[in-house]
């Protein structure tokens, strides 16, 4: 009675197995008529109004955005009920997380293996640390290559499921890592013509979207040598040397000098120097703020 159960649940894993990558051929189907079209603008398109419809009149990615959402609670039922008769075990799902091609659609793997992670990272109760990571890297790895192919919603799927995963798993590095390309790929699902995908680049150069601080320390660096070199090119009070420049800058940046030391070398430096203090209170601010949350976890 105990391998009859057994065969059955394989017999419904293999059956889901089969309507995964069904699933994910259709919706790259989609996706690969998207492409076609953006490299082409396919003009005899115009002589098929339904198609034409379909690809012009919306995003062709929003859309298969909207069926992979669709489908993707039916699959987690479907796995759930599949992976309840089978025996406990590892992961039933590892062909689709190691990277080979299997699927001659092309986008078809990256779609499966979404499908494939997201199933049974939440279909299943406990998860395993080294399970865990097994699922999270192969999402990872299918969010960049999403992302290098400018499938940029499936792309922050994919690395927001990765990162509930590492959380899952207690990994908080990781998770920080897929959250920076979650905000990444969000950023990139702007137009390149819109507002918002320009003020998402200061974040990622300055902060790494708050979740690699230690960039803005070689912008400090930076804005503490622009400032010194400016000084340098201003005139300066006799007796005044360059490394009198150079100390005054670094101690200004740390801890705003007094007016009387500032004019003792050189008038013409206060504006600058005042600058550079304002300048200095919010860098060094948000640089701790985002410091003591990496290594505090706040």
């Amino acid at each position: 009675m105990v391998g009859t159960t057994e065969q059955g649940g394989e017999a419904r894993l293999a059956t889901f197995k089969s309507a995964v990558e069904s699933r994910a051929a259709s919706i790259a189907e989609d996706l690969e008529r998207g492409q076609r079209y953006k490299r082409t603008r396919l003009p005899r398109l115009r002589s098929e109004p339904a198609d034409y419809s379909r690809v012009h009149g919306s995003s062709r990615e929003q859309e298969a955005v909207a069926e992979f959402d669709h489908i993707n609670v039916r699959v987690q039922q479907s796995f759930a009920r599949a992976a309840s008769s089978t025996r406990p075990g590892p992961l039933v799902l590892e062909e689709f997380y190691d990277g080979t091609p299997r699927l001659s659609q092309p986008y078809a793997d990256l779609i499966a293996t979404l499908l494939a992670a997201r199933s049974e990272a939440n279909g299943r109760v406990f998860l395993s640390r080294a399970e865990g990571r097994v699922i999270a890297e192969s999402l990872e790895r299918t969010g960049k290559s999403l992302l290098s192919m400018g499938f940029s919603l499936f792309a922050e799927r994919a690395f927001d499921e990765a990162a509930t995963v590492h959380s899952r798993i207690r990994d908080a590095q990781a998770e920080d890592r897929c959250k920076y390309w979650q905000l990444e790929a969000h950023r990139r699902t702007y137009p390149w013509w819109h507002p918002m995908r320009f003020v998402g680049l200061p974040l990622r150069w300055l902060v790494g979207y708050g979740y690699k601080p230690m960039r803005l320390l070689v912008w400090i660096v930076v804005v503490i040598a622009g400032f010194a070199v400016y000084l340098l090119h201003l005139t300066r009070n006799p007796g005044a040397t360059r490394g009198d420049a150079l100390f005054m800058t670094l101690q200004n940046f740390v801890n705003p000098i007094g007016l009387g030391d500032v004019k003792s070398i050189s008038p013409t430096w206060e504006t600058p120097l005042e600058v550079e203090t304002y300048t200095g209170d919010i860098l060094r601010n948000v640089f701790f703020v985002l410091l003591i949350r990496k290594w505090f976890r706040l």
